[in-house]
């Protein structure tokens, strides 16, 4: 996979939304967010691809946001299309 670039936002509902570019390798089932780490995993729909440590420790003001969000929303870009794609996933809280 290529180096995935990740945005985070807030949407006015409360919830946050996680863009990436190039597209995920597959469906996103969930994504857990370990508090103590600071870290997105994502969990992929396919049993037998193994979920996906995110290496962007979210800072401060980030992290606070993303443990109060109210859900969480993906979008992604595929290659050579003209318009992403999104839709939403469980946000799991894991930690303290």
């Amino acid at each position: 996979m290529d180096m995935m670039n990740v945005e985070v936002g807030k949407l006015p509902d409360g919830s946050i939304v996680l863009a990436a570019n190039p597209e995920f390798p597959d469906l996103i089932k969930r994504v857990e967010y370990y508090r103590d780490q600071r870290l997105f995993m994502l969990i992929y729909d396919d049993i037998e691809h193994e979920g996906e440590l995110m290496h962007y420790e979210m800072q401060d003001d980030v992290d606070k946001v993303v443990r109060t969000a109210a859900g969480l929303t993906l979008v992604a870009c595929k290659p050579k299309a003209l318009a992403p794609y999104g839709y939403k996933v469980p946000l799991v809280q894991v930690g303290i």
